[in-house]
C-alpha cells in the first residue's frame, strides 16, 4: 500500500503537535525519504500537499519551514444541498459522475481496499454566472449501486443515499484555507494561488466510512457562521 498518505498524515501531527521549530526548517526530502524508507518523489508529494494546505512553505535554497501552529476551533455548519438547490439563482453542473476504482489514498479514507469500486462525482456550484464551490465526492459504491441513476444536478446525495437505504448517522468535518491550484482556479475562474476555503467531509454509516468529500470554497464570496450557547 502506498506510504504518501501516512507521510503526509505523520508529518502534519508533528506540524500540530509542536514538533518542529518555527523559523527552522523541516528535514530534507531526502532525509524524510530515509526515515519513511520511500522514494524522494513520494516524500516530495507529501511536502507539496501540506504547502498546498498552508501546513509549510519553501524558501528557495534554504529549505521547507512550518507556518506555525493551526487551532481548532468550536463548530460550524454548512447549509444542506437541498436550501442551496432552493434558490431560483443557483444551479449546479456535474462535470464528472462515474464509478471508478479506488486508489490507495482513497481506500485509505473510505477504509476499504484499494480497486474496489467508489462513485466518483465531481459538482460545480454556480450563483448566477459566478462560479463559488468546487465538490469532489467519493463514495463506497457497493453501499449504493444505483446512485449514478439519479440526477445529481438536482438531487441532494446524502438525500438520494438515504432513500437508497444507507442511514448516515454521522459527519465529521475540516475547514482550513488554503491557496488554489491551477485546476481549481481555472474553475472558479480566479488567479492560480488565490487564498480559499477547503472543507473536507467524511460521512457515517453505522461505523463504515460512506462519502469523503472537499469542497473548494470562494473565500471572497462565502463566510461561514453558527449560533450556539456558551
Amino acid at each position: 500500500m502506498a506510504k504518501y498518505p501516512l507521510i503526509k498524515s505523520t508529518l502534519k501531527d508533528r506540524l500540530l503537535g509542536g514538533h518542529y521549530t518555527e523559523g527552522l526548517p523541516l528535514p530534507s526530502e531526502p532525509q524524510l525519504a530515509r526515515e519513511f524508507e520511500v522514494s524522494r518523489m513520494t516524500a516530495r508529494r507529501a511536502i507539496d500537499e501540506l504547502e498546498r494546505e498552508g501546513y509549510v512553505y519553501r524558501v528557495q535554497g534554504a529549505g521547507t519551514f512550518p507556518t506555525g501552529k493551526r487551532f481548532r476551533q468550536g463548530m460550524f455548519r454548512v447549509r444542506p444541498f437541498k436550501e442551496w438547490a432552493r434558490h431560483p439563482d443557483h444551479r449546479t453542473t456535474v462535470l464528472r459522475a462515474m464509478q471508478i476504482e479506488a486508489t490507495p489514498e482513497i481506500a485509505i479514507v473510505l477504509q476499504i481496499q484499494p480497486g474496489d469500486p467508489v462513485i466518483f462525482v465531481h459538482r460545480l456550484r454556480n450563483a448566477g454566472d459566478e462560479a463559488l464551490v468546487i465538490e469532489k465526492r467519493y463514495i463506497n459504491a457497493a453501499l449504493v449501486p444505483g446512485l449514478l441513476e439519479h440526477n445529481l444536478g438536482v438531487e441532494s446525495i446524502h438525500e438520494t443515499m438515504v432513500s437508497l437505504g444507507v442511514p448516515l448517522q454521522r459527519v465529521e468535518q475540516n475547514l482550513e484555507a488554503v491557496n488554489l491550484r491551477q485546476e481549481e482556479a481555472e474553475l472558479l475562474r480566479v488567479p492560480l494561488g488565490t487564498a480559499a476555503f477547503l472543507l473536507r467531509r467524511t460521512t457515517y454509516s453505522g461505523q463504515r466510512r460512506a462519502s469523503y468529500v472537499n469542497y473548494w470554497v470562494r473565500g471572497d464570496r462565502y463566510a461561514f457562521q453558527d449560533t450556539f450557547e456558551p
